[in-house]
């Protein structure tokens, strides 16, 4: 089971990062503070600085008071502390079109309204559609929530199929066990499911190598807990 699950990470891995650089506009960090580390190969780990460009399909990891606020053109994400997440592009600069992996933790996205999907996030448990709006996505081992505070979510559970309209003043909320979706606030919809769960669409596995070699004693190749609590030794050099 073991060699199994380091076979999986290691394909995910090779997946993610075959991306290589990114067609579309790279995401340029504003402010930082530290712990904030990236790796684009999933090895070698990177103190992140203020001006630097992160490299498409790159894992971003925070450890405890650590963020990164980014930017790409009009669009912004900011990821706090103990955080794992990564950006895939396979857009171009003109139409951008993003792929954000969260494996835990809490980014904050606001994204210019464009005319078509231009956007797609994925956490363990969740898959959200955007086309153009500012949400907020919170996840950990157990749950995932998005918060939208301007535009329109579609939400699905990839376990299940179900969908929600997620609006302006509108959560969205999906456990590890749960088969649909529970939604509250203002401008939510629950539709109907029309789509199987996808075996492989938990976040694509995303974070099962974790943030590997990023100071946690627990993370590695193949560790399904790898990164932790996302404490990328803190102490490097800015």
């Amino acid at each position: 089971m073991r060699l199994v699950k380091m076979i999986a990470a290691m394909a995910f891995f090779a997946v993610i990062f075959a991306f290589g650089p990114a067609s579309a506009a790279d995401w340029t960090v504003n402010r930082v503070s530290q712990p904030a580390k990236y790796t684009a190969d999933g090895n070698t780990w990177h103190f992140i600085k203020r001006g630097t460009t992160i490299p498409n399909a790159s894992w971003i990891s925070t450890g405890r008071g650590g963020r990164v606020a980014l930017q790409r053109g009009d669009d912004t994400m900011m990821i706090t502390g103990y955080s794992l997440i990564a950006a895939v592009e396979r857009g171009t600069d003109a139409r951008p079109k993003t792929t954000l992996i969260q494996r835990y933790g809490k980014m904050t996205v606001d994204v210019e309204k464009r005319g078509y999907d231009q956007m797609t996030v994925k956490t363990p448990f969740m898959a959200a559609v955007v086309k153009g709006t500012k949400f907020t996505v919170t996840g950990t081992k157990l749950a995932s929530d998005i918060r939208v505070a301007r535009g329109l979510v579609e939400v699905a559970n990839v376990k299940s199929g179900h969908k929600a309209y997620v609006g302006a003043g509108g959560k969205a909320e999906i456990g590890e066990d749960d088969q649909s979706i529970e939604i509250s606030g203002r401008n939510t919809e629950m539709l109907t499911s029309s789509i199987a769960g996808s075996k492989n669409n938990a976040a694509e596995g995303a974070g099962a190598n974790g943030a590997a070699n990023s100071g946690n004693a627990n993370a590695g190749p193949g560790n399904n807990n790898a990164g932790g609590n996302g404490k990328g030794n803190g102490n490097g050099n800015n």
